[in-house]
């Protein structure tokens, strides 16, 4: 009990110096304030957080069992224990029912009373020690409100007990839905994958290795790096997404698998192509070798697209790239990009390219060779993925504010799940080529982040076997009277 701090309360002298004394005598290290009023008491206990109180039951002018009151109104974990004379039991029922810890009568037998204030005092550390750990466990659970790795806690019962608001934002399983449930309820596939989970029985540096395994949350799957650590009430576990890191990783095994393919292609062509020309035992035309030197301009024509695209995306990503600004006639450059599409694929009798446009579009400002290779890659792909033919309608129109141009082809169209894909860097429709359709997967990429640095918005519509819609919405302004002119189609 050493360092231990009581108050004796007691309108009596002389017990106020004998009992202290007392105390001292049974109670190594005891520290003892006396009042002998309840409202000086009052005033001590405001001041001083005292382990134990012990006080009379009969005083003049405010009895004990009012102080009782006011002590459990101040400092509700003090234990207070009441004396009361000889055959004042109903007295002492009374404090009991009040909240006191103990009573002792008059005469006060020493051995029980130090032994009872010796309880209490022992109790009022043990609630001390819990209030800190609770206090410090609030503490540590503030500090798990705010680190970025998902945290959860499963008791013994596998019952969520702590749910993180990082674990909320990454799964999408808010706090109120986990907790109090068992995790095998709350996260679809965790019984499955749970036994995959290192688990250390201690915390520390290297202890384990986070395993990465899948999850699925309303339809969309997540890959978690994940590991636990066991306590007393549980184990804690800690996991982060790696769900994006793991696509771009899919994705850049189907880049490299995908240009691997585009550049084998054009160079076995030219390479074909040079050593037909080198062998001495063919005997070639002047037609022949033409043929076979335009298949070497043509194949080199494509790797250096390759190249440029690479290239060019490389450029977006590492912010260098600035857009120019200059007046642009948005009906002649689209005029131009279409007659220029026609051309390319004049050898495709069985698809059109159409274009409609206001009779009298106003100029904007902006940058000219980009809108165009925007324009460019867009009527490529409508056509690219048009291999039964078809109708390109390439669409441009005046709009509050601003411009939308609309490229529409009646091809394979694109699945759903695929529509929030397409825009992605190295995502091809047709990854596995089945149906020939070459490319890098950069090509939507790149109209994307040309048309949001133009502060404008790409977007897709399509169906599966129906086609596609793609729109470039522009926030610009369109600077002529023939806003409104008269749509004229123009079919190649």
């Amino acid at each position: 009990m050493k360092n231990a701090r009581i108050l004796v309360v007691d309108d009596d002298r002389a017990l106020l110096d004998a009992l202290p004394e007392a105390l001292r005598l049974r109670v190594d290290g005891i520290q003892i304030d006396t009042s002998e009023t309840a409202v000086d008491a009052l005033e001590r206990i405001r001041d001083t957080d005292y382990d134990a109180i012990v006080s009379d039951i009969k005083m003049p002018g405010m009895d004990g069992l009012a102080l009782l009151h006011e002590i459990r109104e101040l400092r509700p974990a003090t234990p207070t224990l009441m004396i009361t004379g000889h055959g004042e039991r109903e007295l002492a029922v009374q404090a009991l029912r009040g909240g006191a810890y103990d009573f002792v009568q008059k005469p006060i037998d020493r051995d029980y009373f130090v032994a009872s204030l010796e309880r209490a005092i022992q109790l009022r550390r043990l609630d001390r020690r819990v209030e800190q750990q609770r206090l410090a466990l609030e503490r540590h659970a503030r500090v798990l409100e705010h680190v970025d790795d998902g945290i959860f806690l499963l008791d013994d019962e596998g019952v969520i007990q702590h749910w993180n608001p990082a674990a909320e934002a990454i799964t999408g399983i808010d706090a109120e839905e986990a907790l109090g449930r068992r995790a095998d309820e709350t996260l679809p596939g965790w019984e499955a994958v749970a036994p995959l989970i290192p688990v250390a029985a201690a915390p520390g540096p290297g202890s384990v290795e986070a395993k990465v395994v899948p999850l699925e949350f309303d339809g969309r799957e997540l890959w978690l790096s994940i590991s636990g650590v066991t306590f007393s009430d549980g184990i804690v576990y800690a996991f982060r997404s790696l769900t994006e890191e793991r696509a771009l990783d899919e994705l850049k095994g189907e880049f490299i698998a995908t240009v691997s393919h585009e550049l084998r292609t054009p160079l076995a062509a030219i390479y074909g192509s040079a050593q037909t020309l080198l062998r001495e035992d063919i005997d070639l035309d002047e037609t022949g070798q033409k043929r076979l030197l335009d298949v070497i301009v043509h194949e080199s024509e494509r790797l250096s697209r390759i190249a440029d695209d690479i290239l060019f995306a490389n450029k977006l990503d590492s912010g260098h790239f600035v857009l120019g600004e200059k007046k642009v006639d948005l009906r002649a450059l689209a005029q131009d990009v279409v007659d220029e599409m026609r051309a390319c694929f004049a050898s495709r009798d069985d698809i059109s390219i159409d274009l409609a446009v206001p009779d009298a579009l106003g100029s904007l400002v902006g940058d000219s060779d980009r809108l165009r290779q925007v324009l460019i890659n867009l009527i490529d792909n409508a056509v690219k993925y048009s291999p039964e033919g078809g109708r390109v309608d390439v669409s441009v129109e005046a709009r509050d504010g601003g411009v939308r141009i609309a490229v529409q082809d009646e091809g394979i169209g694109i699945a759903p799940l695929e529509q929030r894909r397409i825009f992605g860097k190295f995502y091809r429709v047709d990854p596995a080529l089945t149906r020939g359709v070459g490319g890098t997967g950069l090509g939507l990429y790149i109209c994307r982040e040309l048309v949001r640095r133009m502060e404008g918005r790409l977007s897709v519509t399509s169906e599966e076997g129906k086609g596609s819609t793609f729109v470039v919405d522009l926030p610009v302004g369109v600077a002529s009277d023939g806003e409104r002119g008269t749509a004229v189609a123009q079919t190649a």
